[in-house]
């Protein structure tokens, strides 16, 4: 099967191609299609099996055969063209883009195209191909739905409260959300178990011998095993984290849920900082090996071991929502708020995604047990929200622009801050071009640093973004990059003025 690119969600914001221009790039794509099942088709089998010993991705991309048995070969080009026609079904419905599984949709195209054109041997126009991607939208649509999704997580040992949000992520402690939900569960188990029932039975009624099939007691054991069994993992775990996705199909949903916890619990590393947020994660994302062990041997030959385990509690400091909820819980909130759309399904706007990533990149480092690729990190966070379009960034623009935003947000150590943006990067470019040694005795201070800018910069641009958003809308890479040239000539009251307030100090810690 081919592969499809997903849709990006700025796509949505664009103006869109007309329809009647969609559709004729679809038609030339199942054209193609169709010359080549003709050619496949007249083959001798002797050539078939020639084919396939010397070009195994031709003879396996096949499609169903129309008469619902067996399938046609198509060859890995017209596997290809099938995959560009599921990305134009997005062009087409633009409303489904980021909400649909593309390998699904990817199927339903090929099935439409079989039934329109194989099967029922239409045309091969516009018309068919519009009826193809009316379809197929229709089927697509039919899948969207909201959805409430729950992941265990590692988050703090003690402190209080027992729970609380990230924009639209609830974190719960295990036994406040079972408890306050227990009659739910035990609902859900029930009309579990009837659908089951309901689905063996429809499965009897289209032939299904019922001797083989389960029988409602069958059912209802198996329903309740798999609730036990996830309940009984989801046990193992100390902290619970909810989180409601707009219309979309399971899987898409269960992929957006997971993405924005993952970034929730990475901005709680900006807010208390790495070294307080050591062990935080989503249980399937394990930082370090539960068990290990080591085997030496010394000077005498005598052959000793150890053993060592790593459990699942919970971590970090005991004043956590002291830390989480300073200055009002401002940072929280803008954290929380970048969030929303996500969640939403909606397009994201470009610095709202820039944002986004340097939390991404920052978590990542903060969870990353190699110091070389800490540092990499950390400055690649720094990069994604300071530099727009460029021509050529230098360690003098880093500086630069770092210290123009810590002088202008009034942020602890703007003296200095130009030094050491200045040693965090030379050593972000030796480490990748190899005149600094990963082994450097260097390397765990300048993590340290590296940290340190990564973090205040995060949250500095958490302040900076919704100016530059409030003055121009929505602002490209050359307006951020325009933005962030003036700011290090002429500081920010330029920008606030435009934004229509003032500049208060303390932007960062202090």
């Amino acid at each position: 099967m081919g592969e499809v690119t997903r849709t990006p969600r700025d796509s949505r914001r664009a103006s869109q191609i007309p329809r009647s221009q969609i559709v004729r790039k679809a038609l030339r794509e199942f054209e193609f299609v169709c010359r080549q099942l003709i050619r496949f088709a007249r083959m001798p089998p002797k050539q078939v099996m020639k084919l396939m010993a010397k070009r195994k991705e031709d003879a396996l991309a096949m499609i169903p055969h129309p008469s619902g048995r067996g399938h046609l070969i198509c060859g890995r080009e017209a596997s290809q063209r099938l995959s560009r026609v599921t990305s134009l079904v997005f062009e087409y419905a633009p409303d489904l883009s980021d909400r649909i599984d593309p390998a699904k949709t990817r199927k339903k195209v090929v099935d439409a195209f079989v039934l329109r054109v194989l099967t029922e041997k239409r045309d091969l126009d516009c018309a068919t191909v519009e009826a193809i991607l009316e379809d197929v939208s229709a089927q697509c649509r039919e899948s969207l739905a909201a959805s409430q999704h729950f992941l265990p997580c590692v988050l703090f040992r003690n402190g209080r409260p027992d729970e609380f949000s990230v924009g639209p992520v609830t974190f719960s402690r295990r036994a406040s959300f079972f408890r306050s939900r227990r009659q739910w569960f035990k609902d859900s188990v029930e009309a579990s178990a009837r659908s089951h029932v309901a689905y063996v039975d429809r499965a009897v009624k289209d032939g299904f011998p019922r001797e083989r099939a389960a029988t409602k007691d069958d059912s209802r054991h198996l329903v309740r095993d798999l609730h036990a069994s996830a309940v009984k993992t989801f046990r193992n775990y100390p902290w619970v984290a909810t989180v409601s996705v707009a219309n979309c199909d399971h899987k898409t949903g269960a992929e957006i849920a997971e993405r924005a916890v993952a970034l929730a619990i990475n901005s709680i590393r900006v807010i208390l900082g790495a070294s307080y947020t050591d062990g935080l994660r989503l249980a399937w994302f394990p930082i370090n090996p539960r068990r290990t062990a080591k085997m030496w041997a010394d000077s005498k030959g005598c052959v000793h071991v150890s053993i060592s385990s790593n459990a699942d509690g919970p971590v970090g400091i005991e004043n956590w929502y002291d830390g989480l909820t300073v200055s009002n819980g401002a940072e929280l909130a803008i954290c929380g708020s970048a969030l929303n759309a996500l969640v939403a399904c909606a397009p994201v706007i470009h610095l709202q995604q820039r944002f986004l990533d340097a939390i991404n990149w920052y978590g990542d480092a903060a969870a990353d047990p190699e110091p070389t690729a800490r540092i990499v990190k950390y400055v690649s966070a720094i990069e994604r929200l300071l530099f727009g379009a460029r021509q050529r960034e230098t360690t003098k623009q880093f500086a630069s622009r770092l210290r123009a935003l810590w002088v202008g947000f009034a942020c602890y150590e703007k003296d200095i801050v130009a030094v050491k943006a200045d040693k965090v990067y030379r050593a972000r470019s030796g480490l990748l071009h190899g005149s600094m040694s990963p082994r450097s005795k260097e390397i765990r201070g300048l993590v340290r640093q590296s940290e340190e800018l990564a973090r205040l910069c995060i949250l500095c641009a958490g302040r900076l973004y919704p100016m530059m958003i409030k003055a121009y809308g929505d602002p490209g890479p050359e307006r951020l990059e325009n933005v962030m040239m003036q700011i290090q000539s002429d500081g920010l009251d330029w920008l606030a003025r435009e934004a229509g307030y003032e500049v208060t100090s303390g932007g960062g810690d202090e």
